[in-house]
């Protein structure tokens, strides 16, 4: 569930660029996103729950600094609630790096159909946009499955809320039946002079698998935001108006 929240909104902004139909205010707000990504040093906490709501294992505290190498950004602090111990720090280390790997899948950013959103909702403090998916631009996800709408503060042009949803079940690698999943996401103001930031996700899901019945939720939170220079940006040399990079 962790892996699947971070593939939905860590890169949306990437289908963006280019596109002359998006919607302008849209276009703005995520392009505002974009512009401002790994320029804040931050600490996640994850929580994973069942379908009670009931913890099922303590929460796993990470600090992200995109100001450092790329192996040195992501430090682990706390696992299930707990100091790490060495074996942990280092199974953690490893699926980091595979989740690194995979950053080269394509996101739900890549596969919306931002050309085709539509405003579904009006008012003085945010402008609601519905976004479909791409036709056949996913194995995994069935486009008329899904639901997204993305909230956008009027007056500043920045993203306020995202929210997922599935509309009736499917089935995922044709052995799990997903029956919902529902995703929501808020963002609030760190500095006014900069865009917001994620703040709060929560997703729940529900389905079977074989003959079991499963019911899962994450939450994942943002603290502690702290302005960085990005490491990639201290090798960058203007020169006229071409860039060279060190490397």
């Amino acid at each position: 569930m962790c892996r699947l929240i971070l593939f939905l909104l860590g890169y949306v902004a990437l289908a963006v660029a280019g596109l002359a139909e998006v919607p302008a205010m849209l276009d703005t707000a995520i392009k505002k996103l974009q512009a401002d990504e790994d320029h804040w040093a931050f600490t996640q906490t994850t929580l994973k729950f069942d379908r009670d709501g009931k913890s099922t294992e303590g929460s796993k505290i990470e600090r992200y600094n995109p100001a450092l190498p790329d192996s040195q950004q992501w430090t682990l602090l706390q696992w299930k609630g707990s100091e790490p111990t060495e074996r942990e720090m280092s199974a953690w280390k490893k699926r980091k790096e595979k989740e690194i790997k995979r950053r080269g899948e394509k996101t739900l950013g890549e596969i919306m159909d931002f050309e085709h959103a539509r405003k579904v909702e009006e008012s003085a403090s945010e402008v609601i946009f519905e976004i479909p998916l791409l036709p056949g631009a996913s194995k995994r996800l069935p486009e008329d499955k899904f639901v997204v709408h993305m909230a956008v503060d009027p007056q500043r042009e920045t993203l306020q809320a995202f929210s997922l949803k599935t509309v009736g079940s499917f089935r995922a690698l044709g052995v799990a039946k997903i029956e919902s999943i529902e995703i929501q996401a808020s963002f609030r103001t760190i500095d006014e002079q900069y865009t917001p930031q994620p703040e709060r996700i929560l997703a729940r899901g529900s389905g079977k698998l074989l003959f079991f019945r499963v019911a899962a939720g994450a939450e994942i939170t943002w603290t502690d935001f702290k302005r960085v220079k990005p490491y990639k940006d201290r090798f960058e040399v203007k020169i006229g108006e071409l860039k060279a990079f060190g490397f």
